[in-house]
C-alpha cells in the first residue's frame, strides 16, 4: 500500500493574516481542498491530512474528498511532528508521498509518475526534479520514512536525502518549473487564478 500525507498544519508565520495559507483561496477552493482532491485521484490507496493551526476549519475544507484528518496536537513545534502523526495514521505502508498544502500546483499526474515508477524500481526515496532544480513532492519508501521522522533540525528530511547515497534516492523529471510554495504574500500574489 502506498499513502499519502498531506502537510497541513502549519501556523503559517510568513504569510501573516488571519487565515492560514493552507485555506487560502485557489481558484475557487481553498489550497488544501485543491491538493486533498489531487491526492485522492491519484494512485494513492490512502491519504490523510494532518492538522493544526486552525484544524477545525482545515478539517471543513476536506471533508468531502476521502481523506482521512489526523490532528497535531504538538504542530507549534515544527513540521517534523506532522511527519510523525500522518506515519503513525499510516503505519502499514510501503511508501508515502508527501504534498505540501501551500503547493496547489503539483498535479495528480505527477504523483501517479512518481508511484510508477517506485513500483517499477522501488528506490530508497524519489525526488521530483524540474528545470530548476528538486522539489517537492517527495517519495519515502518505509525504511526511508523511518529514517524521517527521527531527523532533527532545520530541513531535516531534505537533509537526509541529499546525505543519502545518490543510487538510493531517485529524480522523477517533469519539464516545467519547480511548482510555487506559497510561504508569504508575495508567493500567492504569483499564483495564477487565486480567487
Amino acid at each position: 500500500m502506498i499513502g499519502g500525507i498531506i502537510m497541513a498544519a502549519g501556523l503559517s508565520e510568513r504569510m501573516g493574516g488571519s487565515v492560514p495559507k493552507q485555506l487560502l483561496p485557489y481558484q475557487g477552493t481553498p489550497m488544501v481542498s485543491v491538493v486533498a482532491a489531487v491526492a485522492g485521484e491519484s494512485a494513492l490507496d490512502e491519504v490523510v491530512v494532518v492538522t493544526g493551526h486552525q484544524g477545525e476549519s482545515v478539517a471543513a475544507a476536506v471533508a468531502d474528498l476521502g481523506v482521512q484528518v489526523v490532528p497535531n496536537p504538538d504542530y507549534r513545534q515544527g513540521n517534523m511532528t506532522s511527519f510523525l502523526v500522518g506515519y503513525r495514521a499510516l503505519p502499514s505502508c510501503s511508501a508515502y508521498v508527501v504534498l505540501l498544502a501551500d503547493m496547489p500546483d503539483v498535479t495528480t499526474e505527477m504523483v501517479d509518475r512518481m508511484i510508477a515508477h517506485w513500483r517499477q524500481h522501488q528506490p530508497w526515496a524519489i525526488v521530483a526534479g524540474y528545470r530548476d532544480g528538486r522539489g517537492h513532492p517527495l517519495l519515502l519508501s518505509a525504511a526511508a520514512m523511518e529514517a524521517a521522522v527521527t531527523a532533527t533540525g532545520p530541513k531535516a528530511v531534505w537533509r537526509l536525502l541529499e546525505s543519502a547515497p545518490d543510487a538510493d534516492v531517485a529524480t522523477v523529471v517533469f519539464d516545467r518549473s519547480t511548482p510555487l510554495d506559497v510561504n508569504t504574500p508575495a508567493d500567492y500574489d504569483q499564483l495564477p487564478e487565486q480567487l
